[in-house]
């Protein structure tokens, strides 16, 4: 016979009150552990460190039968994805835009090189550029370049786009690694409170060990998320102060 609290015994307050009260839609999760208990044990795991494009995938977010903690497992899981996808996708703009220089540069295409070679094959066309606090993107026309470029016209328009997107995806990692684990960390020190919840659903037999195996798992995925996006933040700031110090090259053409 499963535990079961009295719903009339309240939760303290906390940061994810609001997300855990109300009327709750069930469901059954039908790949739950196994059937004691005791076997509920989350199994211990080895911590990953990741490389600059690997080893950032966790488990996914087991399904738990309370919906609203089921939904704020899931909105933690995509934010978490976002900002890993914003990393890859940084990370693939950049590979784009140093290959374009793999030859000049003896397949070791350092940003400050590859800028300086960029600048130099645009000839005299003015680039702007305009540098925000997580964000350095080169504003240029298009026309002037197609007239002034010392080289293929198209191939340095995509090397300049190149730069602008792999920032863009910078910022977006940068402003926001912050705020998400914030909102894992007030989930973690939640954790006691979110498993008093799912003893008070007075969950069925077959539904209640399950539910709570999972929170746990769940747990323990939201604090791989928060190393992976320690890492995340120390590559990514590494890459902006690369970028900042090689955008100078940028300005080597202003006269």
């Amino acid at each position: 016979m499963g535990c079961c609290f009295s719903s009339e015994n309240g939760l303290e307050p906390s940061s994810t009150s609001s997300l855990l009260s109300g009327p709750q839609r069930k469901y059954v999760d039908n790949t739950g552990p196994p059937s004691s208990a005791r076997q509920y044990r989350p199994p211990d795991r080895k911590d990953t460190i990741p490389g600059d494009d690997d080893g950032l995938v966790v488990s996914k977010m087991k399904p738990i039968v309370i919906q609203s903690m089921n939904k704020t497992f899931q909105d933690h899981e995509k934010l978490y994805n976002d900002i890993s996808k914003s990393y890859q996708d940084m990370l693939n703009e950049l590979h784009c835009f140093k290959s374009a220089f793999d030859k000049e540069t003896s397949g070791i295409p350092e940003m400050t090189k590859c800028v300086r070679i960029l600048v130099h094959r645009c000839g005299k066309t003015s680039l702007e550029v305009e540098r925000r606090k997580n964000c350095v993107q080169v504003i240029f026309s298009e026309q002037t370049l197609m007239k002034n470029s010392l080289k293929d016209p198209q191939e340095i328009i995509s090397s300049l786009q190149h730069f602008n997107s792999m920032n863009k995806h910078l910022e977006k990692v940068l402003e926001r690694s912050h705020s998400i684990q914030n909102s894992i960390n007030i989930l973690l020190k939640d954790e006691e409170s979110i498993q008093r919840q799912v003893t008070k659903e007075c969950l069925p037999a077959d539904q209640g060990p399950g539910a709570m195996y999972n929170v746990k798992e769940n747990m323990r995925t939201l604090e791989q998320m928060l190393k992976n996006i320690d890492v995340i933040k120390e590559k990514s700031d590494a890459k902006l102060k690369d970028v900042i110090e090689s955008s100078k090259g940028f300005f080597e053409n202003a006269e």
